[in-house]
């Protein structure tokens, strides 16, 4: 019977980090700000997936990026697809899992 509990909570950790849409990179560290925070949201399209881009450059290094999703049954997911860490760009997409969902991410990146 405890095999058969461990197998399960482990079942459901693993479950969990499917379906755990955020992006988070790096360490935020004393004397690091915050360089860009936005929320990008985008209603669901029947028969569609939705997917954005957020794109971010400038004169600081990048130390942590987060990307946060905040949709109910938290369906998206989100990848760097360019620059990123210790670098001074990064592009980030957005996408939707499931056809018809909504997006809405709160992207934070912050550098020194």
């Amino acid at each position: 019977m405890a095999k058969f509990i461990v197998a399960c909570v482990f079942l459901a950790v693993a479950l969990f980090g499917l379906i755990h849409g955020d992006l988070i990179l790096g360490t935020i560290n004393t004397g690091d700000r915050i360089l860009y925070s936005q929320v990008t949201a985008a209603p669901g399209i029947p028969g569609a997936l939705v997917s954005r881009y957020v794109n971010y450059t400038g004169i600081y290094n990048i130390t942590a990026i987060r990307a946060y999703d905040r949709t109910f049954n938290r369906t998206g997911q989100a990848h760097v697809v360019g620059g990123g860490l210790y670098q001074r760009f990064v592009s980030i997409a957005l996408q939707t899992r499931f056809i018809g969902n909504p997006l809405d991410f709160l992207v934070e990146i912050y550098g020194r």
